[in-house]
This record gives C-alpha cells, structure tokens and sequence, in this order.
C-alpha cells in the first residue's frame, strides 16, 4: 500500500481530485476483512474557530457482516475521544485510539454479535484542526477550523469512519458556527438554519441515499446561485472572489449538462455545491455533491480552469454515485474522471487542437510509466506523488481513450452508460468494469486488460521504407512497421506525409512484431508517419523528449530548480531543437529572475521546431515579460505585437497580451511551467 501519510486521493471525492482519490492507515489496508459496515452517521459538531477547535459527539451505526466483537474505525490522531458508548448511551466501551501511526480506533464492543446484527455506538471527542498533524498527508491540511474561515473534508477522517473511499452511508450532520457564518455543504433537502440561544447557528445537513459523506466548508461566504438545466449551482467563496463567481458557475453549469446528457443523469438530486477554501489545502477536492477549490484559483489573472473543473464535477458521476469497493480500484474514477475532462475538452475543439490534447496525454502519461502498472499503482505508489498521477489519471485517462478506438465510439459510451446506471448507489471494481466492457462489446477484451491495466510497457513503432518512381511519375512507398511488444496485437495506422500534404493512408493488422505495407502519392514522399491519430499510447524519439520535458515541470513545480534545469537540459540533448525544453528553461529562468538567459531561451524556442504550435505566441509573451522585468518598455511591447500577430489565442494568449499592452509585466515571484 501506499506510505500512510498521503492521502489516497486528493482529487477524489473518493477521489479525488484530482483531485483527483487517502491513506488507508496500516489497520485500514486490511480493512476489507473487517466484519462491520456503517449505515448511518448522526452527528453533532461545533467549530470554535478562536482557538481553532472542533468538538463533536458522532452517533455511528454499524452493522456485522460476521459474528464479531470488535470494530476497528478510523480517525483524525488530532482529534481525541473522550468517550465511546453503547446504545444505551450510558455503558462505557473499552477502547483503544493510536493517533500516531495507525490512525484509528479500536473498540471492544463487550459483547458478542451476530452476523447481520445492528450495533449503535456513541463517539465524544474534540481537538485542534489548525495544521497538517493527524491527518492523512504530512504537509497538507485537509480539515481546518480558524477564523478565516474553516473545512472538514472527509478525507481527513474528522469522524470515525470505516473503509475509505468505499464506505457508503445516509446521515444527518449538524454544524454549529458563529453566528455571521454560513456553512456550504450538500443536503438533499434544504434545512434552514437555527439560531441558538447564544447566537450561533446549527446548519443541519442531511443524505437519506449512502454517499460519502462529511465535507463541508464553513466561513463568511458570499453565495451566489446559478440555475439552469434543472439543476440548482450555488457558489460560496470568500470576501475578494466574488467576481469571477459568474464566470464559474456558468462554466460549471454547461459541464453538468454535458455530462448528464452523455453519462446519465447527476445523482445526488438537483444541487450541487462549490465552496472556497485556503490555499493550504488541496487545489481541488472533490465530495458527495459538492468540489472545494483553492483560493488561488479565483485570482482574476489567471484563466478559467476548465480541465480541473470539468474534472472535478465529473466526480460526482465517478467515485460519488458510482463508488468503488476498494482504493485499489482507483482507476475506475480517477482515471474516468480525468478522461471525462477529456471528452468535455473534445466537445470544444477543433480536431487539431484535440490531437494536441492528445499528445499532452500521452507525454503525462509516459513521464512515469514504468513505475507500476494502473491495477497496482495504488498499493504501489505514494498517491500524492507525480508517479501516482502519471500512472492512474493520465495513463489511465489514455487507457479509457484506447478503450474507446477499440470498441468504437457507439459501444463505448453504451458501456459509460450502462456502466453508470448499472453500479450508480453501489461499489464497483475494476473485474465488473471489465466484464461489462466484454459485455457491451460482445468479445473478450482480457488481452487489452491484461497489457494496458495489469501490465507497464508500451509499443515502439518504427518504419523501414523505399521509394519507387513509377512511369507515370507517380510514388509508391513500400516498407514494414515493426513495433517492441510481443503482448501487443491490433491494427496500426499509417500516413504519407509527401510536398504539397498528407496524402495517403493505410492500416496495417501488427499481430506479431512487425507488418509490410505500401502506399501510394502523387507528390515526392517525406516521411511516413504511424499511428497518425494518436490512436495508441506509444514511445517515440520526439515522444521521449517531451517526456523528459513533463519530469523536468515536475521538479519546477516543486520548487527543485537545479532537477528542473536538469531535465530540460537533458531534453535537449536529445533533441536541440525541442522548442518546448528551450521554453520550459526560459520559465525556469523567468522563476529565477535571469531575465536575459531567460530571452535567450525563448529566443531559441521561438528559432526552432514550435512545437506545439502554441509556443510560438507564448515565447513572444515571456520574451516581452523579460524585457518589461528590466524596464525596456519599447523593446518589451514589439514583443507582445509580434505575438499578437500571431492571432494565437491558446490558454488566454491575446488575453495576456492585451492586458501587458496595457501595463507592463510586473516582477511576479511565479511563473507556472508550461502545460
């Protein structure tokens, strides 16, 4: 299993997200053997932000799967009870709570029970929730009481709870806050908020269909709602972010009906709830009904995060309403959901610019491929770790695009469909993915499971070829494709590429390691390129540079400049005229304030191969920030009018040049590595 302080996901509402998905404890990881379920929370909870505390009694009911005596739950180690008690709310439970290593709680339930037996017990407890301490991830919070503004996240185990990710139950949840508080969470009918004789005010929340339940933010929000669609979206953010509240919400409306309309309808009723939380938190969590996004996200420089958001909604439909039996299953909604943000993307681009997605995919995906296998990565891989991310989303997002060539897109989405009604209010595994997908297809698809989900590894493919001049002045291409992977089997596709444009192509049947074809152009051939439509997830020379790249923007975004600078280096030496590494080194010297190594680099990414097409504009940019950063207006605005004259507008590019037309580019201590 993972190393117990991650989080096991933070992405999941599970999940995740991304979050998306927790640490199953050492007593968890064995939990699937444990002889108990919980049907029902009662809880009553108050947040004493002053002094940063959190004081609940949780009324847990459980039911025995076999005879037991003995329930094991886990628990926040910053949080300690004080008290359990039986049904009677009376008798006294011997008990024993570890919130250093295990993080759990062990009750002698004093007697013993029955298969199929109902078992009530009564947890007091409180504690402070101001830091990282107790929590599943050693330096992230995922529950927080304060005066700024507070959050519980299921994930941070701040009621006893049973089987992460899988433990389904109904409650009622009681919260009580200052009285100029508001506090965001899902309810599937509305309860009006109580004052109480000392002027605080209880928000009651209540599941009556099994969710995972419990995350919930709380503070002086200002809330907005959007309707539409049927569905109802209330917005909480903070004093500051109000607005950009409309452009969310009207973004997180059309993704809803995006995916009600192609996966079925949303679960959890008719509302569905984003709340603002610090920036010490997670970007993004993800909980029954209702995505919590970091305050960073807000800030108005930065564009819409559509991938994330789409993401995280897609949740909701993976990981909330379909959940799954066991973290080990991870990849039915992290990598479901990820790839749902995909198809959400698709709906709004062009065909190139879906490939480009594509691509960006693939070189996710492949950056840690080889670290385990997607049916092992979440006992293998600490799941906060860019490995984790590589293997289970991208990878995993890849896998299900696979999936979908193979089967063709009508049988695919029956399969997401049925998937979906099928398992929604229920536990899934990876084994019933598997066999509805044999199913739905009407073949057995164990070979594509057994390479892409069980196995690591992913096919080469290269090409040998002459070119024939026929006495008709046209070409015939003759050659073989041979490919790295025995385990591989399935048609590949092939593209001329000649003067004057890409003029013919074929599918080859690879079956074994290698397969003849021939292809035929008017125009003098130029290369031969194979699987042209990004069909599979593969390895290439260019492949491997871009590779190299995404570790060198993992090592950026941790703030591991000389790795970084490593990476992007070794890129280019495998290839000098890789203008995304030159690009990724210009905004590696931008973070260190060189500014001229910094328009040295964008220069060479401008001078070389451009691709993605999109780095041409964002050179121009950056090389006009560096400029700016030095005071050189005149030279800094020729700059952004080159790029302007581009007409590129990827990821708000004529946005950003408009608004560094206006006012020159500050000196900000930040800038993100490329996408």
């Amino acid at each position: 299993m993972a190393l117990r302080r991650n989080l096991r996901t933070a992405l999941s509402g599970l999940i995740l997200a991304l979050p998306l998905t927790l640490v199953p404890i050492a007593a968890a990881q064995t939990e699937q053997a444990s002889p108990i379920d919980i049907t029902h929370y009662k809880i009553n909870a108050e947040l004493l932000p002053d002094a940063h505390t959190l004081k609940a009694t949780a009324t847990v009911t459980l039911k025995a799967l076999k005879q037991t005596q003995s329930a094991v739950l886990e628990m926040n180690g910053s949080l300690a009870i004080s008290s359990v008690k039986a049904a009677d709310g009376k008798t006294a439970l011997q008990f024993i709570q570890d919130k250093v290593n295990e993080l759990n709680v062990k009750i002698n339930l004093g007697q013993l029970y029955a298969a199929g037996s109902d078992i009530t017990l009564t947890f007091e407890y409180a504690g402070p929730l101001a830091t990282p301490e107790g929590g599943p991830i050693a330096d992230t919070r995922l529950a927080y009481v304060g005066p700024e503004g507070s959050y519980l996240f299921y994930a941070s185990r701040w009621f006893p709870f049973h089987g992460y990710a899988a433990d389904r139950a109904t409650s009622e949840i009681s919260l009580t806050v200052p009285a100029n508080w508001t506090v965001a969470g899902h309810s599937v009918n509305a309860v009006a908020p109580v004052t109480n004789k000392d002027g605080r005010k209880t928000f009651t929340f209540v599941e009556t269909q099994p969710v995972l339940t419990g995350s919930f933010a709380a503070g002086q929000f200002i809330t907005r709602t959007i309707n539409s669609g049927g569905m109802q979206i209330d917005l909480s953010v903070l004093p500051g972010s109000e607005a950009r509240v409309q452009e969310f919400g009207q973004e997180i409306a059309q993704i809803l009906q995006f995916y009600n309309d192609r996966f079925g309808r949303y679960a959890l009723g008719s509302r569905f709830v984003i709340a603002e939380v610090d920036d010490e938190t997670l970007e993004s969590y993800t909980g029954a009904g209702i995505a919590f996004l970091a305050h960073k996200t807000f800030v108005s420089e930065k564009p819409l995060p559509v991938d994330d958001l789409a993401r995280e909604v897609a949740y909701q439909w993976w990981g909330q309403a379909v959940g799954l039996k066991s973290f080990d299953d991870a990849w039915l909604s992290q990598g479901l959901a990820e790839y749902s943000s995909v198809i959400y993307r698709e709906s709004q681009q062009s065909a190139s610019e879906f490939h480009e997605t594509l691509s960006e995919i693939i070189e996710l995906a492949l950056a840690f491929e080889q670290e385990a296998p997607i049916a092992r990565a979440p006992a293998q891989l600490n799941d906060q770790s860019p490995a984790y991310r590589s293997v289970v989303l991208y990878k995993g997002a890849y896998v299900y695009h696979m999936l979908r060539t193979t089967m063709g897109d009508e049988k695919f989405f029956n399969l997401i469909k049925s998937y979906y009604s099928t398992f929604k209010g229920q536990n899934a595994s990876i084994d019933d993915f598997e066999a509805l997908t044999n199913k739905v297809a009407g073949s057995n698809l164990r070979g594509f499971y057994g390479l892409w989900i069980d196995s690591t590894g992913v096919p080469e493919f290269k090409v040998e070829y002459s070119i024939i001049r026929t006495k008709e002045g046209k070409f015939k291409v003759r050659g073989t494709v041979r490919q790295n992977m025995d385990s591989f089997r399935g048609p590949v596709g092939l593209a001329l590429e000649a003067e004057g444009g890409r003029e013919a192509k074929t599918t080859v049947d690879l079956r074994g390691t290698s397969a003849d074809f021939e292809l035929s152009s008017d125009g003098k051939p130029l290369d031969v390129v194979v699987d042209p439509e990004n069909r599979y997830l593969r390895i290439s020379d260019a492949i491997r540079t871009s590779v190299i790249v995404r570790r060198g923007i993992q090592h950026f975004q941790r703030e591991e400049y000389a790795e970084a600078e490593e990476q992007f280096r070794g890129a280019l030496k495998v290839n000098p005229r890789s203008s995304w590494a030159w690009y990724n080194l210009g905004q590696l010297f931008m973070e260190q304030r060189n500014w001229q190594k910094a328009r040295d680099a964008f220069t060479e990414s401008l001078n070389n191969d451009l691709l993605p097409s999109w780095l041409e504009v964002w050179s121009y940019i950056r090389k006009g920030n560096a400029w700016d950063a030095e005071d050189n207006r005149d030279r800094a605005v020729a700059e952004y009018n080159k790029a302007k004259e581009t007409g590129n507008s990827y990821n708000g590019a004529q946005q950003a040049v408009d608004k560094y037309l206006g006012q020159p580019y500050k000196k900000e201590r930040s800038v993100q590595p490329s996408n």
